[in-house]
């Protein structure tokens, strides 16, 4: 065989064994496994499992657990993946990721997209696309607004327990956010017990008299609330057929942009 004939094989051989090796890892990434179920469902001899397994876990990517050894041992995800998923949300442009998916929300239903994201006890809009109407709802970028006011912070508080948003109240009665139509707290936990339930916020009037909103809630890799995402159009144009059209493309909007920030519903 010729020398450039044997880099092709060795080439192939690398590619392959990496191949295999991330066919692996999503199979630990279901929780820990018996090695013989992982090699068998990432569809690779048990032998090569047992050794990737093992170079995984010299690196901290996959962890042995249990005292059975063999093809009965129990291998899951290692810790050093927690370090690699905080290095990767810090590099993540949030707007970036979003933005497509926004201008696809927009065309669904031809309405204002609004992203938006928590700073202390206020909310920021940190980018929308506006709808091609005539009469339309407009925002512009850094606008702020108190945190528990409109859809938006309804998504935005719904990861909360009941003490943190209870204290979010208690600091906001001396804040800016003061002069912000308070509510009843406890009406208002109710209300994001709703939204947790629901998937959603939905709102009418409680920003300005004329506009109705839905929202849902944006998660990262943690299941952390980092944002959310609101459509917002005129009231009178907020019928039954527009509503339900604005509740499904809200929710799948929010979930298709958890996910690519590695959500996991389950």
């Amino acid at each position: 065989m010729s020398e450039q004939a044997q880099a092709r094989d060795d080439q192939r051989y690398r590619v392959e064994a990496v191949t295999r090796a991330v066919r692996l890892l999503k199979e630990l990434r279901k929780g820990p496994l018996p090695l013989a179920e992982i090699a068998a469902n990432a569809e690779v001899p048990a032998n090569f499992a047992a050794h990737a397994l093992e170079t995984l876990a010299r690196n901290g990517l996959a962890r042995a657990q249990g005292e059975t050894r063999g093809l009965g041992e129990t291998w899951g995800l290692g810790l050093s993946w927690l370090k690699i998923a905080d290095a990767r949300s810090r590099q993540i442009d949030l707007r970036e990721l979003a933005l497509p998916i926004m201008r696809h929300m927009r065309d669904e239903v031809d309405e204002t997209v609004i992203l938006c994201v928590r700073r202390g006890l206020r909310r920021v809009n940190i980018d929308y696309v506006e709808s091609t109407q005539a009469i339309r709802r407009v925002t512009q970028h850094g606008y702020e607004s108190p945190l528990h006011i409109g859809a938006a912070g309804r998504a935005l508080l719904c990861g909360l327990s009941e003490d943190e948003v209870g204290d979010y109240f208690a600091q906001a009665t001396s804040s800016t956010a003061r002069d912000a139509k308070l509510l009843q707290v406890a009406t208002y936990i109710q209300e994001l017990s709703g939204v947790r339930t629901k998937g959603y916020a939905q709102v009418s009037g409680e920003m300005t008299p004329d506009t109705a909103a839905v929202s849902a809630p944006v998660f990262d890799h943690t299941a952390q609330v980092i944002g959310a995402l609101t459509i917002s159009a005129p009231s009178d144009r907020f019928m039954p057929q527009l509503e339900a059209s604005c509740i499904a493309t809200i929710k799948k909007g929010a979930m298709d942009l958890s996910l690519m920030l590695g959500y996991s519903p389950a």
